[in-house]
């Protein structure tokens, strides 16, 4: 977070009903000096790695159906409670998304899921099955495509890069690199952690990008999913995937 002290801009003017010239010069310097500190605060915000879990409370996140995730050793932890979803209060459009994961046990087992390119639920609406988003699964990279008039596995918007036989049950580490003004993301994965990772699939479909909330899913009732040291690049510096390299 970057503040911005504003107090040096405040202007006492007084017994006059009009600023004086050296007023007016004083001003513009200090107008001049305000768009350059909030044009830095931007900056530093843009393309700067945040965490979006702080491994304590679900503080920053929805969840559907309400007591369906909780906080277990550190990890946001599905607890089997049924279909439905936990997503970000806030809505991203171009980013890099890192986070830690596993696949705890299933009673129908199903892979562990998250969601981009979501609708957020309006309040007194029907929500969208799975916010009507663009599903991937982690970490074998099967997929689902949620948008209203599809609800099927999707075509050539996906595309298969490589297969690994990574084990579900053990911790993965996951990037997905995420653009709504192209409509395209790019999913990698590392297993074990600290190991190179492996470009797993791609999503390539202009009229499915949009600004939305990033989003785990719970598939169906009896799945244990955890997620943890989830970090989030808004504006990424490096528009390429890095945990490849």
């Amino acid at each position: 977070m970057v503040w911005v002290d504003i107090s040096i801009w405040r202007f006492q003017i007084s017994n006059r009903t009009k600023p004086s010239r050296a007023d007016i010069q004083d001003m513009k310097k200090n107008a001049i000096i305000a768009a350059t500190l909030l044009a830095l605060a931007v900056s530093a915000r843009a393309g700067t790695p945040v965490s979006l879990f702080d491994g304590k409370t679900l503080d920053g996140w929805i969840q559907v159906p309400t007591n369906s995730w909780t906080v277990k050793d550190g990890a946001m932890a599905s607890t089997g409670a049924g279909r439905g979803v936990i997503y970000t209060t806030n809505q991203y459009r171009h980013y890099r998304l890192m986070f830690t994961m596993r696949h705890v046990s299933g009673q129908p087992d199903h892979q562990a899921c998250f969601l981009i390119f979501c609708t957020r639920p309006v309040e007194g609406e029907k929500k969208l099955d799975a916010l009507g988003g663009i599903q991937f699964q982690v970490p074998k990279g099967g997929h689902w495509d949620y948008r209203p008039g599809h609800n099927n596995s999707g075509g050539a918007e996906f595309k298969s890069v490589e297969r690994v036989q990574f084990d579900p049950h053990e911790w993965s580490r996951v990037e997905i690199l995420v653009d709504a003004k192209t409509g395209t993301a790019r999913m990698a994965v590392a297993q074990p952690l600290g190991s190179k990772a492996v470009e797993v699939v791609d999503f390539n479909e202009p009229s499915a990008g949009k600004a939305g909330p990033i989003a785990w899913q719970m598939h169906n009732k009896g799945l244990f999913d955890e997620y943890k040291d989830v970090m989030i690049e808004v504006e990424p510096a490096d528009d390429q995937l890095i945990s490849v390299k």
